[in-house]
C-alpha cells in the first residue's frame, strides 16, 4: 500500500514538471515571437486565414480545358451533386459545355477526385462560400430558376471577368447583368467551371470543320483502298508469266523419264541369263537318278 502511494505521488510530479516544462517552452517562443506558439486562434471572419493545410478538402474545382465529360466523377458521386453537358469541336473532342457543382450538396469526400481519369476535377484550399470573394470565380448563389438558364462561351468568359472584380468598380450595365445570374437570396451555392456552349456561329464552325476532316480521312482511306488493289492487280498479272515457266521445267522430265526404258531395256537381258542358270538345275537334278540307281546295286 505505501510503495503503491509513493509511487503515485511520483507519477503525478512527474507528470506536472512534464508540463510545466511545455509551457515554459511555449511562453517563450510567444515571447521571442519566434516558433510554433505564434500560431493562435484567429477571430474568423475579422481575420482570415492566412496558412491553411496542404491536405484540406476546399472547394471542387474543375479545369475545363482538361475534361473530357466521361461522368466518372458523376458515378462516383454518393449525393449526385454534378450537372454536366458535352459538345464535340473540329477536332471531334469532347468540350465541357457545362459543368456544374451543387456545392450545397457536396460532402467533401473526395471520391470524384480519385475517380477522375484525367486528374482535371481537384479540390482546392479554398473554404469561404461568399461568391463576390475575390479569385472564387464560378461560385455564385443561384436560384432554381437561374440553374437552368444556358451560358455561351463569351457568356462565361464575360462572367469570370466581372467576378474578378469588385463590385464596385462595376460599370452599371455589368453590375445588372451579373445580378441576373447571381442571386444574394438564391439558396443553391453552385461552382460552374464549364466552358460555355457554343453560340451558333461558333456550333456551324466546329460542324463544319468535323465533317471536312471527316471527308479528308474518308479520301485517304479510299486512296490507300484504291493503291492497294493496284498492288493486288498488278502481282494478280505476274503470276501467269511465273507459272508459263513450269511447263518449260516439266518438259524435261520426259527426257529424263525418256532414259528408264533404256535402263529397264537392259533388265530383259539380265533376266535373261536366268533361264541359263534356271537350265542348269535339270542337269544337276538329272544326277541324282543316277546317284539313287547306285543304291540297287549296293543292296544287290
Amino acid at each position: 500500500m505505501i510503495l503503491a502511494w509513493v509511487n503515485g505521488i511520483y507519477e503525478g510530479v512527474t507528470s506536472f514538471l512534464v508540463g510545466m516544462r511545455t509551457t515554459a517552452r511555449f511562453f517563450g517562443e510567444n515571447v521571442r515571437n519566434r516558433g510554433g506558439a505564434t500560431a493562435v486562434t484567429r477571430q474568423y471572419p475579422q481575420e482570415p486565414a492566412v496558412i491553411v493545410g496542404g491536405r484540406v478538402r476546399g472547394h471542387l474545382f474543375n479545369d475545363a480545358p482538361r475534361c473530357i465529360v466521361c461522368h466518372a466523377c458523376d458515378k462516383a458521386c454518393p449525393v449526385d451533386c454534378f450537372v454536366m453537358d458535352m459538345e464535340r469541336t473540329g477536332e471531334n473532342k469532347p468540350r465541357a459545355s457545362r459543368f456544374d457543382i451543387d456545392l450545397s450538396k457536396c460532402i467533401y469526400c473526395g471520391l470524384c477526385v480519385r475517380a477522375c481519369p484525367t486528374g482535371s476535377l481537384s479540390m482546392t484550399s479554398g473554404f469561404e462560400m461568399d461568391p463576390h470573394h475575390a479569385g472564387a470565380r464560378y461560385l455564385f448563389n443561384r436560384s432554381e430558376s437561374q440553374l437552368d438558364r444556358r451560358l455561351d462561351e463569351p457568356d462565361v468568359v464575360r462572367m469570370a471577368r466581372l467576378a474578378n472584380q469588385p463590385r464596385s468598380a462595376l460599370t452599371p450595365e455589368d453590375r445588372a447583368w451579373l445580378d441576373g445570374i447571381i442571386d444574394p437570396a438564391g439558396h443553391n451555392l453552385i461552382g460552374m467551371y464549364g466552358m460555355g456552349y457554343y453560340t451558333p456561329e461558333q456550333k456551324a464552325v466546329a460542324d463544319a470543320e468535323r465533317e471536312k476532316k471527316k471527308a479528308e480521312a474518308a479520301a485517304k482511306a479510299a486512296a490507300a483502298k484504291a493503291a492497294k488493289d493496284a498492288a493486288a492487280k498488278k502481282a494478280a498479272e505476274n503470276q501467269p508469266a511465273a507459272s508459263g515457266q513450269q511447263p518449260a521445267t516439266s518438259g524435261q522430265q520426259p527426257a529424263a523419264s525418256g532414259q528408264q526404258p533404256a535402263t529397264s531395256g537392259q533388265q530383259p537381258a539380265a533376266s535373261g541369263q536366268q533361264p541359263a542358270a534356271s537350265g542348269q538345275q535339270p542337269a544337276a537334278s538329272g544326277q541324282q537318278p543316277a546317284a539313287s540307281g547306285q543304291q540297287p546295286a549296293a543292296s544287290g
